[in-house]
Formats: structure tokens, C-alpha cells, sequence
């Protein structure tokens, strides 16, 4: 390898940005050649000099209201009510019962009050009952029977006091 090769390589090979061969290539010729190895360590001196500055400017940073300047520029986030009444409820874990006694005996009172309502409390609108009549006797009898038709039927049930009287309107068996 020549100086030129190597001093083309030798800021890849600092970051260890080369393959396995060219590392080995650039070390052997940076170990046996005087120019590059003083290259190689006005690379690293260049190196450290950044890493101060940038360390030293970094320090210089206030970072107690940085996160309070970030925050001025973000835009509000609703949260869903799950997520807050899940907050709210997880608040009071300094006083567990403070908060979550009157909640459980509103949520309860609320429970008794549905079944309340759902077993006596609304009644569902009806008409009022027709007064009822006095029961009378309908019986009634067929005595005779004339009709112009051919087919006439009677049925009479004693048990049930029903009669049905059937009469075929169809005619010298035309259908209609």
C-alpha cells in the first residue's frame, strides 16, 4: 500500500468504516510509515479538540428549562376519559379510600337505583279493562234448513257449544 492510498484512507480507517482487509492494510502500512502515522494522530488530536468543544458546549446548556420550552411548543393532547378517569382514580393512591369510598358508594347507589327502576319503579301504559259484561246464554238451534245450493254442511259440538255452518258457493262444480 502507498502513502497516497493509505492518506485516502486513513479518516475511514479512524471511524472504522473499512472491511477487515483494508484495516489490516492501512495498520500495517500506518505502523511502518512516519507521515502516515502522524496523519493518523493529527486525526486523533482533531478528534479530541471536537469532543471538548462540543462537550464544553453542551455543558454551557441550561437544561432545567429546556424541557419547559419544548413543551410551550407542543399542541395540547386530549386524552380519552378512560385514560383521565383512570388517572383521577390512580391519584388517590397516596389516601386509597379518600377518593375511591365515595366513588364505589356513588356507583352503588347508582346499581341499586337502575334494578330499582327496572323491577318496580316504571310501569308499562295500558288501556283500562273493559268492564266486563254479564255472561248470557247463546245457544242457539237450527230447526230447518233451505238453501238453492247443493252442497251445505252443519257441524254441532254439545261439548264445546260450537256449530259452524258450512255452504259450498261453487256451483255444478265450476271453480271460480
Amino acid at each position: 500500500m502507498t502513502c497516497r492510498d493509505a492518506a485516502n484512507l486513513l479518516p475511514l480507517f479512524f471511524d472504522g468504516e473499512l472491511d477487515p482487509h483494508q484495516m489490516r492494510a492501512v495498520a500495517l502500512h500506518s505502523t511502518r510509515c512516519t507521515t502516515c502515522e502522524e496523519d493518523l494522530r493529527h486525526l486523533e488530536r482533531m478528534q479530541d479538540l471536537i469532543n471538548q468543544n462540543v462537550n464544553r458546549a453542551v455543558d454551557a446548556i441550561d437544561f432545567d428549562t429546556f424541557w419547559l420550552a419544548i413543551e410551550r411548543r407542543l399542541p395540547a393532547v386530549q386524552m380519552p376519559w378512560s385514560a383521565r378517569l383512570r388517572e383521577w382514580w390512580n391519584r388517590g393512591s397516596d389516601h386509597p379510600w379518600v377518593l375511591r369510598f365515595p366513588a364505589i358508594a356513588a356507583a352503588m347507589a347508582v346499581a341499586v337505583f337502575a334494578l330499582y327502576l327496572l323491577t318496580h319503579g316504571i310501569q308499562p301504559t295500558t288501556q283500562p279493562v273493559a268492564p266486563q259484561l254479564a255472561a248470557a246464554d247463546s245457544t242457539s238451534t237450527i230447526e230447518s234448513l233451505e238453501t238453492d245450493v247443493d252442497s251445505v254442511a252443519v257441524l254441532n259440538d254439545p261439548e264445546t257449544r260450537t256449530m259452524v255452518l258450512w255452504v259450498n258457493d261453487v256451483q255444478n262444480g265450476d271453480l271460480p
